[in-house]
């Protein structure tokens, strides 16, 4: 288990101006994803896994990173909190991420937010 330093966003969030805040993000959360494929180099295990915990706004830009997008596509994803998110590298490390699934709360229980609307009393969805 490691902590990495030095990717802490809090204080990002705090900043005044939106386009700072989704810079910074965006350049925070691309150490973040190196620093992830560094540690899936390590080592011969092929199948390692690793777990990133972190804020929802991070992964979505990891994610942005890993499908090799620019920061202004950010807004196209939603992550609720405590969601899991799974993204696969069937050729290592070093080929394409492949993001399996993505927003998934089914673990959350009763607690879980519905990530599409509810179709009680809807005659159309």
């Amino acid at each position: 288990m490691n902590q990495t330093r030095g990717l802490d966003v809090e204080n990002i969030f705090n900043q005044s101006k939106k386009d700072e805040v989704t810079t910074e993000l965006w350049n925070q959360s691309g150490k973040a994803w190196k620093y992830l494929l560094d540690e899936l180099n390590k080592g011969s295990d092929s199948e390692k896994v690793l777990v990133a915990v972190g804020n929802p706004a991070v992964h979505i830009a990891m994610m942005g990173h890993c499908l090799k997008l620019s920061k202004e596509r950010m807004g196209s994803f939603h992550l609720d909190s405590g969601s899991i998110s799974i993204v696969d590298f069937p050729d290592g490390p070093t080929g394409v991420g492949i993001i399996r699934c993505i927003n998934y709360t089914a673990h959350l229980g009763r607690w879980s937010i519905p990530i599409t609307r509810s179709t009680v009393d809807d005659e159309e969805f």
